[in-house]
């Protein structure tokens, strides 16, 4: 019986989507035009001002021709599942259930350690199947659970609720619950981008929450020179922060724009799937170090445009928190997480894998001054989507991490 200590409804779940789905998609597909050529569309930038229009076209054909249903019975592998979870909003008392969505993978090991995983954005639970292959694939001590969430708003879990604000607190609250609905008292999580920021929200609030595993603990350049001293900084620091700054004025647009108009780019993106692809296939250009391949991006894509989730999934950006900078308090819990969630000092076990190619790379000594870090790793290789791009580095890392702070052989985790 799967989740034998479950206190909340949970059922299989099948990924199943309709030929008319998929035919219509490529009906859209076909008929939806590319606008004409322009000195920024030109192939000679190499993207630089968004996807060339020759990429454009080239994955727009592919597009056209792809095998849906074949991907479709990949991700069914993967044991797939619906919870049925409670909530209350600590505001207003307004109460609900929503669905999430969700890969469960139990070990048969009684003392096995309770791991989620949490994607970011465009993520979705796909994001991180490769990195969940690597870790099945790979015998680990201790072993582990896997609970891989699609966060709300996001492939086939409930949509945001019509009459209330969720919030990136209210998810953090959600994925919680879902923790302790499946029958784990204690866990551990693991998250990169939105997934890092939930990650280090939940180990704060929740005592459920254990420790935490990130591969991103964005700052700001500036602040980062202000305190960490000159001397201590390395080149590949340097790099990293210039990486940082390129980001921040040359990549952020989109952010902006999912912050303050969330619902006219909704309509925009979800009215065609070649603006869809525009405008999230630019972020497997710039956002990587290694270019996924063409079927890997047209899985992911597809999933985005048959669950209609991009509208929903950019909530997140609105809340007046989501700059995803991480703040140094003058002490640890001096942030009030109920106001705002910069700031937040993690007094848990903390690690961080740091890859070269991330949007916000960040210093080891800067990682140190925002949580108890006992656990650093640093890449040669891999950029924002390091659980697709570089799965079989994070998932030595997450083992490694959980050598460090899980004890007793799982019995009981470090606090």
């Amino acid at each position: 019986m799967a989740f034998a200590q479950k206190t909340i409804p949970v059922r299989p779940f099948t990924i199943s989507h309709s030929e008319q789905e998929v035919a219509d998609l490529k009906t859209l597909i076909r008929l939806s035009p590319l606008s004409d050529k322009t000195y920024e569309n030109n192939a000679m930038h190499e993207h630089k001002f968004g996807p060339s229009r020759a990429w454009m076209q080239e994955t727009k054909s592919a597009w056209q021709d792809f095998d849906w249903f074949s991907a479709q019975a990949d991700l069914n592998r993967f044991p797939h599942f619906i919870a049925e979870v409670p909530d209350v909003d600590p505001k207003t008392g307004t109460t609900g259930v929503l669905q999430v969505h969700f890969v469960g993978i139990e070990s048969p090991h009684p003392d096995a350690v309770p791991v989620m995983i949490l994607h970011g954005w465009p993520g979705n639970f796909f994001e991180l199947l490769p990195l969940v292959s690597h870790l099945l694939g790979s015998p680990s001590n201790p072993p582990m659970h896997l609970i891989i969430p699609s966060l709300i708003g996001c492939a086939y879990s409930s949509k945001t609720p019509l009459d209330r604000e969720i919030g990136t607190d209210g998810c953090a609250r959600i994925m919680n619950s879902l923790m302790k609905g499946l029958g784990y008292k204690q866990y551990v999580v693991q998250g990169g981008d939105l997934g890092a920021f939930l990650a280090r929200y939940i180990a704060i609030r929740y005592d459920e929450c254990k420790a935490l595993l990130v591969n991103y603990i964005p700052m700001t350049p500036s602040v980062a020179r202000d305190v960490v001293p000159p001397l201590e900084f390395r080149d590949r620091d340097e790099q990293g922060l210039a990486r940082t700054e390129w980001f921040l004025g040359n990549g952020f647009a989109y952010a902006s724009e999912q912050a303050t108009r969330p619902a006219t780019i909704g309509y925009c993106i979800e009215s065609n799937p070649i603006a869809l692809l525009a405008w999230v296939g630019e972020k497997f250009l710039h956002w990587t170090d290694a270019v996924p391949t063409q079927d890997h991006m047209l899985t992911w894509l597809t999933l985005y445009w048959l669950t209609k989730s991009y509208a929903s999934s950019i909530f997140y950006y609105r809340d007046p928190s989501e700059s995803m900078n991480v703040t140094i308090p003058p002490g640890p819990g001096a942030t009030d997480p109920s106001i705002d969630l910069e700031g937040l000092f993690v007094e848990k076990p903390l690690g961080y894998s740091k890859f070269p190619m991330e949007l916000k790379v960040t210093p080891e000594h800067w990682a140190q001054r925002t949580g108890n870090l006992v656990f650093f790793k640093e890449h040669s290789a891999g950029g924002h989507f390091a659980a697709t791009e570089q799965p079989e580095r994070l998932a030595a890392d997450l083992v490694a991490f959980l050598e460090i702070v899980w004890q007793a052989k799982g019995k009981e985790a470090t606090k």
